[in-house]
C-alpha cells in the first residue's frame, strides 16, 4: 500500500492525505459530541437520582403509610368525636350520655350544664393552632360513694375518651327519716371534658 501511495503524483498524495485528515477530524468530532452528550446525561441522571430514589422509597412505603393513616384514624375515633356533627349537638348528646351514666349508677342528677369551646377560642387563649373543640359538661350529683365509683368507671370506659378534669366532693348524712338506716351520701360537682375534631 505504501509503495502504491509513493508512486502517485504529489498532487494526488495531497488530495488523499487531505481526505483522510478530514475523515479523521469528522470521526473525532463525532466521538467528542457523543462523549459530551454521554457525560451530560450522566450528570443529569446523577442530579435526578436522589429524587428518583426518594420517589421509589415513597412508592415502596405507600402501603405502610396507608396502614398508618388508617390506624391514626381509628385512634382518633377513640379519642375525639368526629367533626361530622355540630359541636352543640355533639355536646348535648354527651350531656345526655353522662346523665344516663349517673342514673344507671344510682346517682341523682341535680343539674348539668354544657360549655363548648370552639377551636378559635382556644387559639386566642393559647396562641396555638386548635385542632379540636372542647366539650365540657358540669354535673351536680347526689348519691352514695359506690354509685360515684360506678359512674367514674363508666366515664373512664367511654369511647371517645372522656376526662374528669375537676371534682368537688362533700359528705352529708341522710337522717333516719329518709330511710331505714343512716347512709353516707355525697354531693358531687364535677367537670367532664371531651374533644371533637374541629371542622
Amino acid at each position: 500500500m505504501r509503495a502504491w501511495f509513493e508512486q502517485l503524483p504529489t498532487e494526488a498524495r495531497w488530495v488523499i492525505g487531505a481526505t483522510l485528515g478530514g475523515l479523521v477530524i469528522l470521526v473525532m468530532t463525532a466521538l467528542l459530541k457523543v462523549s459530551a452528550s454521554l457525560l451530560d446525561s450522566l450528570q443529569q441522571s446523577g442530579r435526578y437520582e436522589p429524587r428518583i430514589a426518594r420517589m421509589l422509597g415513597y412508592e415502596a412505603t405507600a402501603q405502610e403509610l396507608q396502614v398508618a393513616a388508617q390506624a391514626f384514624s381509628r385512634a382518633l375515633d377513640g379519642l375525639a368525636y368526629p367533626r361530622a356533627d355540630d359541636a352543640n349537638a355533639t355536646g348535648a348528646r354527651l350531656q345526655q350520655t353522662l346523665r344516663g351514666f349517673a342514673e344507671e349508677a344510682g346517682l341523682t342528677v341535680v343539674g348539668s350544664q354544657l360549655a363548648v369551646s370552639a377551636a378559635q377560642d382556644i387559639d386566642d387563649q393559647e396562641k396555638e393552632v386548635g385542632l379540636f373543640d372542647q366539650l365540657a359538661v358540669e354535673l351536680s350529683l347526689d348519691g352514695p360513694p359506690i354509685a360515684l365509683d360506678a359512674f367514674l368507671v363508666a366515664v373512664s370506659q367511654h369511647s371517645p375518651a372522656l376526662a374528669t378534669v375537676s371534682i368537688d366532693i362533700q359528705r352529708k348524712r341522710r337522717s333516719r327519716r329518709d330511710g331505714d338506716e343512716t347512709r353516707e351520701f355525697l354531693t358531687v360537682r364535677l367537670r367532664v371534658v371531651a374533644l371533637r375534631v374541629a371542622g
